[in-house]
């Protein structure tokens, strides 16, 4: 790679919103700090489907752009149609570019069908609409042979392709962890973080996050905490009131507000105070599907960087981590088991001390700006 070439790198991605899309945030900063001859601009079919250029709030262009499929069909329908729709739209600005970085696998047909110049397939999950069938792994074969580049979530994912049949030419496929790049917390206390602190006390707290679904453990990590006295926990973010229902009729209702609080949805820089109060955290994906299964969620990397250790399934990304560095415990289970959840939090509790002084020593290794290299080496791949 030229690096005195100024490169211009167009990121086509279909996104709820740019300022939600971190990973993007944090990939183009990176490579921006390493080639400042590197010049992005972001192609985005977004919610609106409404055709207007801005600049994201870290400081990349970016062009909305309408498509049309989008209007006539319902949301979660033809999205094959709609992700080529997306590329006929932008096809012919496409060409002004040296390189393609397609985000994730909505832009699958850009992924394919862009010629003529290098293409980076970004995938933030398991590309799942390919691997159904023998003729639909072919169609990802082919996906990759157009890659110059494709960028995976972890290593166990390039793994789980490899034994799919689906790689050919695995010099090709670089894994770039998702991990966090700050450490900010809010310095404002709001009332309900008050009314937490006074609902605790003293007793000894575990952190919640994420039980979206019972694919998490909603219930399973709930009932284990239950099941080991005095121990309470708090559960940030959204939690089905069928399932807090049922966990009523068989605990009690009085049983469930003594010892379990409902934080709701919190910002960003808010969850840190309520980490800071708590002692674990238990983070499960049931092996219902693979991208569930290979999961390494925020939730994992941000209880680890804030000190706390944790209590994960026996999926193959998270227990990697957890036993390599001591960060906690990987139970012999995806999260079905009540009694092996809660063999793990007291196992984690019997040694604490132990595993955050592990925390302590390697937390830094989940930081974003260490994979420099990795970074380096997509890049130095994408133009070689």
């Amino acid at each position: 790679m030229n690096n005195k070439k100024k490169y211009r790198i167009a990121l086509a991605i279909m996104t709820n919103g740019l300022e939600y899309e971190d990973r993007v945030r944090k990939e183009i900063g990176s490579i921006s700090t390493l080639y400042p001859n590197l010049e992005f601009k972001i192609f985005a079919a977004l919610p609106n489907n409404k055709e207007y250029e801005g600049v994201t709030s870290f400081g990349v262009p970016f062009k909305s752009v309408f498509v049309p499929s989008r209007e006539k069909y319902a949301s979660g329908t033809k999205t094959m149609y709609k992700a080529y729709d997306f590329y006929r739209v932008i096809k012919k600005e496409l060409r002004d570019f040296d390189a393609v970085w397609c985000g994730d696998y909505h832009t699958v047909v850009i992924a394919l069908l862009c010629r003529n110049k290098p293409v980076l397939w970004d995938l933030h999950e398991l590309p799942s609409m390919l691997l159904g069938n023998s003729v639909k792994r072919m169609m990802l074969r082919k996906v990759f042979a157009n890659c110059k580049v494709i960028v995976h979530a972890n290593t166990q994912r390039i793994v789980y392709l490899q034994r799919q049949g689906c790689i050919k030419y695995p010099e090709k496929h670089i894994a770039l962890r998702n991990y966090p790049n700050f450490e900010d917390i809010d310095s404002d206390y709001d009332d309900k973080y008050k009314s937490f602190v006074e609902w605790k006390g003293n007793r000894d707290c575990v952190y919640l996050q994420g039980l979206n679904d019972s694919s998490r453990a909603d219930k399973e990590s709930i009932e284990a905490v239950l099941s080991i006295p005095n121990l309470v926990a708090a559960v940030v973010g959204r939690f089905s009131e069928d399932t807090k229902k049922e966990l009523e009729r068989k605990w009690g209702k009085e049983v469930l507000s003594n010892r379990v609080f409902f934080v709701g949805k919190l910002p960003q820089l808010k969850i840190p105070q309520y980490v800071a109060m708590c002692i674990t955290s238990l983070v499960f994906y049931k092996n219902v599907r693979p991208n569930n299964y290979y999961c390494e969620a925020n939730r994992f990397y941000q209880a680890v960087i804030s000190g706390l250790p944790v209590v994960t399934g026996n999926n193959p990304s998270m227990k990697e981590l957890v036993e390599r560095y001591g960060f906690g415990l990987s139970i012999e289970d995806d999260g079905e088991d009540i009694e092996k959840i809660k063999d793990g939090i007291t196992e984690v509790i019997a040694h604490y001390d132990e595993f955050c002084k592990n925390i302590s020593n390697n937390r830094g290794r989940l930081i974003w700006n260490g994979q420099k290299e990795e970074v380096r080496c997509i890049v130095e791949t994408l133009f070689k």
